[in-house]
């Protein structure tokens, strides 16, 4: 594999526009709001975290360049932890994410997760 730019501990992977998404559904697989609150949605996911230890990886539609720079950092054990949705990706994808994340150690968290990956101990936060 190519190399890869140093990436944070925590990565966010999304997906901009699934092509499910019609004008008339609008973003079918949008879970993460862009603004601040999505520090309470991840803190929610996976507990308090250091924010410079966090980055958002964007793909236009799946299987894009941030894909490739995701699969790259957990293999070099760069990225601990990832944060995404499994529904906009292929079936191959969702597999080859789940296994590497597995066979590298990686937590994969997701949003049916809600919390049950944050660390014990760790309240979840308010709103």
């Amino acid at each position: 594999m190519e190399p890869t730019p140093s990436l944070p501990l925590i990565v966010v992977y999304i997906i901009e526009r699934h092509p499910l998404d019609l004008p008339e559904t609008g973003p079918l697989f949008s879970w993460l709001h862009s603004d601040n609150d999505m520090r309470r949605q991840l803190e929610g996911l996976i507990g308090p975290y250091d924010p410079n230890n966090l980055r958002v990886l964007l793909d236009r539609e799946p299987a894009g360049p941030a894909w490739k720079q995701l699969l790259n950092g957990v293999i070099q054990e760069e990225v601990r932890t990832v944060v995404t949705h499994l529904a906009p990706l292929t079936s191959a994808q969702r597999q080859q994410l789940i296994g590497v994340c597995a066979e590298m150690g990686a937590r994969l968290i997701t949003p049916g997760d809600a919390g049950r990956n944050r660390p014990k101990g760790t309240p979840p936060t308010s709103p």
